[in-house]
């Protein structure tokens, strides 16, 4: 016999959620199924977004110094991103917390959920395959694979809306 926690029916399995989102029609398709889940388990529902402010594939080594006016649009692209996940979770019919974050999206996901102690992280899948898929990466696919909690990812175009 398995040497399990012992759960009760009163025992929520899921309590926190964390969305994970890039504002994509992905993330928007999967934003549904994070709010049903949140209002089914009545558990807590967190937006995150991750923000990468270095150049794609140039280490933050190599990146070179900001001047005033990059700076300024990276300030403002990081406002926008934020106004947008504050958005976002008030379009929801239940109370969402938002987290803005920088860095590589798939390690900051990974750091977030674990230290929230996450019970499902949500994440939209873009669906490339080939080229663009080896060459953009797979942020959900990093996501699977190394999450410390269940993982639920919805492919695009899986819209509630269809019958």
């Amino acid at each position: 016999m398995y040497n399990l926690p012992r759960r009760t029916l009163m025992d929520p399995l899921i309590q926190k959620i964390i969305l994970a989102t890039d504002f994509s029609e992905a993330s928007r398709d999967a934003s549904y199924h994070a709010v049903l889940l949140a209002q089914t388990y009545n558990a807590e529902l967190k937006a995150l977004h991750v923000f990468n402010p270095r150049p794609l594939g140039v280490p933050y080594y190599k990146a070179k110094k900001k001047d005033a006016h990059e700076q300024e649009d990276l300030e403002k692209t990081r406002q926008r991103g934020k106004d947008i996940l504050k958005e976002l979770a008030d379009s929801f019919q239940v109370k969402a917390e938002t987290i803005f974050a920088e860095g590589d999206a798939g390690p900051e996901i990974i750091r977030i959920a674990t230290e929230l102690n996450s019970d499902l992280l949500v994440v939209g899948t873009h669906g490339y395959t080939g080229w663009n898929r080896f060459a953009l990466g797979s942020v959900a696919e990093y996501v699977v694979r190394n999450a410390p909690c269940a993982v639920l990812t919805i492919k695009p175009n899986n819209r509630h809306d269809k019958k």
